[in-house]
């Protein structure tokens, strides 16, 4: 069997490091740039400074060059955990990862290379272990996706510990030391660190980028709601999630008035404005359990959780309200207004597009009664109360 030398592995897993870093930068993290994908970036590139440090210190005999690789082996691991970290949304301060990596270094210069390295494998550890715990809270959503991540992150975590208890106990020249944490073994586990983390970041930003398109298809592009089969879709789904659990929908069909006219006298763009208008007057009077898109030209369709007709008819003056405000439209066209019918699922079962169809009749008797308001439509007042 042939073993290999410290020197030689350390050349190796610095090959391995620089090869992950050029690829995972050019096929990953520049074209998402996502914070994650970056902190990735900082961990493998600090890695490999750490294997040219140590060859250094190995081949040349620099009694400098292992205390800077501890301190950037320990700013690798720190990386790791912050890439964690900013993938479950949370804020990461960059200064403090210089605490831990300072501390490793001067602790390499200040005491023996055996308390330097038992000081740096616990900050590797305990910034592994904080970057696994930080995967197990979210174990929803991309959960599938970094599972293989975290316990990843977690075996390695144990090791690292493990070989800090180890290096505490026995003697580094111990067989038992040697088989169970010699450098062989060490660099083999983080190299399977490596390769499991740039896998599973990899899969994630791919798995984000294809939600992000998704997403950017069910999107109006002028008023950023939903389009109408986004709508639809997401509509279905709310609606009978309502109906299984028993809380009250209501469908608001909306229509902005004499909209032709806008566009007539004052210009497309002050159609298209009055169309952002009435988007914005909607996301900053619904809550985020309920859904608006836009059906078609200037007519809008609206899914209430947990609200019947009537308050359908209170939240529909009050967008109407929010539309008066807007005073400076394109063009110096007038503050528009907008006409709703509104039904709720009180008394019937009936699906979307049924519901969609009252609340249209309900729109229509808005119309005809003078515009700028709401009415709930006739089939609404045949239902019982329920």
């Amino acid at each position: 069997m042939v073993l290999l030398d410290r020197s030689t592995l350390m050349v190796v897993f610095a090959v391995l490091t620089m090869t992950m870093l050029v690829l995972f930068y050019f096929d990953t993290y520049r074209k998402s740039r996502a914070a994650f994908a970056g902190w990735w970036c900082v961990a493998v590139g600090s890695f490999f400074s750490a294997a040219l440090f140590y060859f250094v210190g190995e081949v040349w005999n620099q009694a400098w060059a292992p205390g800077i690789g501890n301190g950037v082996m320990v700013l690798g691991s720190g990386s790791v955990w912050a890439g964690t970290r900013s993938l479950a949304g949370r804020r990461v301060r960059a200064w403090f990862l210089l605490v831990p990596t300072v501390l490793a270094v001067a602790v390499r210069f200040a005491a023996d290379a055996r308390s330097a390295t038992l000081v740096c494998l616990a900050l590797m550890g305990t910034a592994i272990g904080l970057a696994s715990l930080e995967l197990w809270r979210e174990r929803e959503g991309s959960w599938q996706t970094v599972r293989s991540l975290a316990i990843a992150t977690a075996v390695c975590a144990a090791y690292y510990l493990s070989r800090t208890v180890g290096l505490a106990v026995l003697s580094p020249e111990d067989p038992l030391f040697q088989l169970l944490f010699g450098t062989g073994v060490t660099l083999l586990m983080a190299m399977v660190l490596l390769v499991v983390v740039s896998a599973s970041i990899t899969a994630l930003n791919t798995a984000r980028r294809t939600e992000d398109l998704r997403e950017r298809a069910s999107r109006d592009a002028l008023s950023g709601l939903l389009n109408r089969g986004g709508f639809m879709h997401q509509a279905q789904l709310r609606l009978r999630a309502n109906l299984d659990a028993g809380v009250d929908t209501a469908i608001v069909m909306a229509d902005l008035d004499r909209f032709k006219a806008i566009n007539d006298g004052y210009g497309h763009d002050a159609g298209d404005g009055v169309i952002r208008a009435f988007s914005e007057a909607c996301r900053s009077t619904l809550r985020t359990a309920d859904l608006v898109g836009r059906y078609g030209g200037e007519e809008f369709v609206l899914l209430l959780t947990g609200v019947d007709a009537e308050e359908g008819v209170r939240i529909a003056d009050r967008i109407n309200a929010a539309l008066a405000a807007r005073s400076s439209l394109p063009g110096g066209a007038p503050a528009p207004t907008a006409s709703f019918g509104v039904v709720d699922t009180r008394g019937t079962n009936a699906g979307l597009q049924r519901l969609i169809r009252e609340a249209d009749g309900g729109l229509y008797a808005a119309k005809a009664a003078g515009r700028n308001r709401a009415m709930i439509g006739a089939a609404q007042a045949s239902r019982p109360a329920g």
